[in-house]
């Protein structure tokens, strides 16, 4: 059964993560969501910094912190939080 509770998905912005991947993240993410439209439930935003810099690319999903982040660990999170009706990314 879907997760019905609001999820936040936040991306780090901040420009170390940004350099460390989380550029080439989000763009890809952009496709991703073209075909895979997020659920009323799960809101997607980017951050500035989470003061984790040595450890990014970072996300946070309702506050808990996810580390060294790729497109693959954002999409499986993404299906994860939304019911997993997702196309792979």
């Amino acid at each position: 059964m879907p997760n019905t509770s609001p999820v936040k998905i936040t991306i780090c912005m901040g420009s170390s993560c940004f350099s460390r991947g989380n550029n080439r993240n989000v763009e890809a993410l952009q496709e991703f969501l073209k075909k895979n439209p997020l659920p009323p439930a799960v809101e997607l935003a980017g951050h500035l910094c989470q003061g984790n810099c040595q450890l990014g690319p970072n996300a946070m999903v309702n506050g808990n912190p996810y580390y060294t982040v790729d497109l693959l660990a954002l999409t499986s999170l993404i299906r994860h939080y939304s019911g997993g009706k997702h196309e792979s990314a």
